[in-house]
């Protein structure tokens, strides 16, 4: 009994974390000021649509897992196909925090930028939780593992790369389909270089007593 409490626990968990991870894509957007890695190609492609950026990011996420498959064959775990209902939570999620920050309007640039660092903060913290549980990658990560696993190179050297890559596919999709630069700004620069850090403080200072929650 208590194995399976904890395993539910744990599932909790992770649901919150992509809650999290889901509220602090939706701030970043909302800030304008260049939305992260992880959701700038799902933006500029719901832009493009005009379908929600969680249609867009389900799509996205699907796409990720067939290369992943791919990529792995036989090497992918039967448990990351769980990917696909975690893609869809997810993106449901997106949807959700979106209409959630939908009054957010900041009108300046130092108001932007509040709700842009807030939005790497909000992001972080999710990230610990997703770290922590262990449940199941996200689409994102699935692919980048299955990248690093490919090249057979470390996940944090991949990861630079990868992130790279999805904000240039996003700005010559964003200027090929609408004829200007969107989704791509000095937000998304910033949320690639300080999440991981923030990540890294949240682990030391909070590491412990999420622990202690998913271990009761």
């Amino acid at each position: 009994m208590n194995v399976n409490i904890k395993k539910v626990s744990r599932c909790f968990i992770y649901l919150i974390s992509l809650f999290f991870i889901s509220l602090g894509a939706s701030l970043s957007i909302k800030a304008n000021l260049g939305t992260s890695p992880l959701i700038c190609i799902p933006y500029v492609s719901s832009l493009i649509s005009n379908l929600s950026v969680g249609t867009t990011s389900f799509i996205f996420n699907i796409l990720l897992i067939a290369i992943e498959i791919i990529l792995l064959r036989k090497g992918f775990e039967k448990r990351q196909y769980l990917q696909i209902v975690i893609g869809t939570i997810f993106s449901v999620f997106i949807d959700f925090t979106l209409m959630l920050v939908n009054f957010i309007n900041p009108t300046d640039y130092v108001s932007q930028m509040i709700f842009l660092l807030a939005s790497c903060v909000v992001m972080a913290f999710g990230v610990l939780l997703e770290i922590k549980t262990e449940v199941v990658f996200l689409p994102g990560d699935g692919f980048i593992v299955a990248i690093s696993k490919v090249l057979k190179r470390e996940f944090g050297k991949v990861k630079p790369y990868c992130d790279v890559s999805f904000v240039i596919t996003a700005a010559i999709l964003s200027f090929v389909f609408l004829g200007y630069l969107a989704g791509v700004r000095e937000g998304t620069v910033i949320s690639a270089i300080i999440i991981g850090p923030i990540v890294r403080v949240f682990k030391k200072y909070l590491g412990d007593y999420v622990d202690l929650i998913i271990e009761k």
